[in-house]
């Protein structure tokens, strides 16, 4: 959709009860000089995840990066975590299984980025299940609207997990018309790692009655795992069998009041062939994946607000063949009630909300088989102008833990309009992560594998203070600069230390002993070489160190880039694309670098008013790069050589 620049200028300056003041201030200095004379543009990408209102990304107070639903056609991504890969400050860490990875978000782990589906929190498997990856399948990308990443330090607005930042997948609405997609997508191996895939997916939504909208989301998938060459027993990357189902629902109880509600239901089946000393066996876990939530949004006395219920279920299920044991049933449930309200006083936009979440874990390691704990918290947030550029946005979350106690997270942000074409934010966070209850539950032992693992009801939460500074600069319609360069000082690592050892049996207590630096800097361009050809590249220095050790910390590549090419004419397009990932250490492994090649190309036609096909041709990994070659202390894996086709139907 596009809009003049103009009239966006008059609806932002537009005086509204419910308007983010600083966003609209900052907007309508900028662009009231030149607002008549520029041509028609997109809208300009938006983030609600910053601060819990809508406002323009570029002047969001935080590092922010929106991937949106034609970037996720464009890069044939069949999950989150493909979405992501190449976004500033995004790289990837192992997990030792099935060629499973997660991303790390400036250095910190998978556990330490929050993940959310329209602010709402999803269960934090890869914490809680050893060697997992399972948190990136619970939406499927065809009910994908956008996703938001806010790099840096949130637990001001969202609480535990977000040391690292938060990834808030923004789904589709219902809309006041009826529109759909119906979507095909496959694959096939031409090289030595890659596995044949393919799928379907479907979504629609619109009005059911002047009052009542609904959508529908539906999505099936399956990808064979890939043999590993050097052994045939194992799998070098598992295989997996996805399918989904998501109902949602909007009614309009009054003007400016909406009551919603919805269920999303998922199933998955990761599989794999393994080795148990000499016992080869088929291994297969089915992942059950189902939120269900209920809010009302409306608008009372100048208060735009918020009030919703929701819950999160995760369990998993391991079958084995040949004999060998099976690991242990575990079910992972998030009750979650959560609020919020935001008005305007004077120049002054203020929010102020709470939540209140009750988790829990049914494991047998646990002695009574099961644990829960309950979360409560409050926060507050304020956002307003001390000159005319410069926005402030001050925030503070009161969080209270059932076992471990309290913790306060503050922010500070500034943003600064330096001129039309220059922003400059800068920032300090705090942030922490809640041990999980296996960690703290002291009841806890966990001694499926070689080694014995036990909680500790003594443990504190990891802990984070961070700086950051950046500047985003248009130096012409064709031409923009952005930096960004972050400090970050982590203390309380949760990991674990050995207690005893009685013949192999290593006994291990869970426990805080480690404290840890990060520096890094993102910095990108984005280039419109001609109006059909535009180059955009993002890249992201890390400098770690282990506080303890005084070494590098392990599986973070000091240096990673994400860059592409694209064309676009007549309702044709085509993207050349690399990811390279630097070398990095991996358990005192020195890991070499590696860069993997991509191309697609694409073309739309309009069929009717209402109708378009877009078709899409690609081949990933053109040079087919397999990691084991490169060093067979990779403890993930990527795909082979595979050539792709998509087909989507838009109504």
């Amino acid at each position: 959709m596009l809009l003049t620049h103009s009239f966006a200028l008059r609806r932002l300056c537009r005086p509204h009860p419910l308007a983010v003041a600083s966003t609209a201030a900052l907007l309508c200095l900028a662009g009231a000089a030149r607002a008549e004379v520029v041509a028609a543009a997109p809208l300009p990408a938006v983030t609600v995840t910053a601060t819990l209102t809508e406002q323009d990304a570029r002047t969001a107070p935080a590092s922010v990066t929106v991937i949106t639903a034609q970037d996720l056609a464009e890069r044939n991504a069949a999950d989150l975590l493909d979405a992501v890969r190449g976004a500033p400050g995004i790289t990837l860490s192992a997990r030792q299984v099935g060629g499973r990875k997660t991303l790390a978000l400036r250095g910190l782990e998978g556990k330490h980025t929050l993940t959310l589906i329209d602010g709402r929190r999803i269960s934090a498997s890869d914490d809680v299940i050893g060697h997992s990856d399972y948190q990136y399948g619970w939406l499927p990308i065809s009910a994908i609207e956008r996703v938001e990443i806010i790099r840096g330090p949130m637990s001001a607005l969202y609480g535990s997990e977000a040391l690292g930042g938060v990834v808030n997948i923004i789904s589709k609405k219902p809309k006041d018309r009826w529109i759909g997609s119906v979507g095909v997508t496959g694959s096939h191996a031409v090289g030595s790692d890659g596995a044949s895939e393919a799928g379907t997916s479907i979504f629609a939504a619109g009005p059911l009655t002047d009052r009542l909208r609904m959508s529908v989301n539906a999505e099936y998938a399956h990808r064979d795992a890939v043999p590993e060459k050097e052994d045939p027993r194992y799998s070098e990357i598992e295989g997996r069998k996805p399918h989904s189902l998501g109902l949602n629902a909007e009614f309009d109880l009054a003007p400016g009041h909406v009551l919603e509600a919805g269920v999303t239901d998922g199933k998955e089946q990761r599989f794999y062939d393994d080795v148990s000393g000499a016992k080869p066996y088929f291994n297969r876990y089915d992942l059950d994946r189902r939120q269900t939530h209920v809010g009302w949004r409306g608008e009372v006395g100048g208060w735009k607000t918020q009030l919703r219920a929701y819950r999160s279920e995760f369990s998993v299920r391991n079958s084995r063949t040949n004999g060998v044991a099976p690991t242990r049933p575990q079910d992972m449930t998030d009750d979650v009630v959560d609020g919020h309200a935001s008005t305007r006083f004077g120049s002054h936009q203020f929010t102020v909300g709470g939540e209140w979440r009750n988790e829990e874990l049914v494991n047998a390691g646990l002695t009574t088989g099961s644990d829960d704990v309950t979360h409560k918290a409050l926060f507050v947030q304020d956002e307003f102008a001390l000159g005319k550029n410069l926005i402030a946005t001050l925030g503070l979350r009161a969080d209270h833990h059932g076992i471990f106690g309290s913790e306060l997270s503050p922010r500070a942000y500034l943003v600064w309009e330096a001129g039309s074409a220059l922003v400059v934010k800068s920032g300090f966070g705090h942030a922490f992560k809640a041990p999980t209850l296996k960690q703290i539950s002291p009841n806890y032992v966990g001694a499926e594998g070689p080694h014995t693992f036990m909680g500790n009801a003594d443990i504190k939460p990891e802990t984070s203070n961070s700086f950051e500074i950046g500047a985003d600069w248009q130096v012409s319609p064709a031409w923009s600069l952005r930096a960004t360069a972050f400090h970050t000082e982590v203390k309380d690592l949760i990991t674990y230390r050995l207690l005893q050892q009685i013949g192999p049996r290593r006994i291990y207590q869970y426990d805080n002993v480690d404290a840890a630096r990060i520096q890094g800097l993102e910095a990108g361009f984005t280039w419109a070489i001609t109006p059909q050809l535009a180059w955009n590249t993002d890249a992201t220095l890390l400098r770690t160190r282990d506080k303890t050790t005084g070494k590098r910390l392990s599986d973070r590549p000091s240096t990673s880039v994400a860059s592409h090419l694209a064309w676009r004419v007549a309702g044709w397009d085509a993207r050349l694309g690399l990811q390279y990932t630097g070398s990095q250490d991996s358990s005192g492994y020195r890991l070499p670098a590696y860069t993997l090649w991509n191309a697609s190309v694409g073309r739309a036609w309009k069929l009717n008013a209402t109708q378009s096909l877009n078709l899409r041709a690609g081949l990933e990994n053109m040079g087919d790069v397999r990691l084991a070659e490169k060093s067979p202390n990779f403890g993930y894996a990527e795909q082979g050589r595979r050539v792709f086709v998509t087909a989507r139907l838009d109504f």
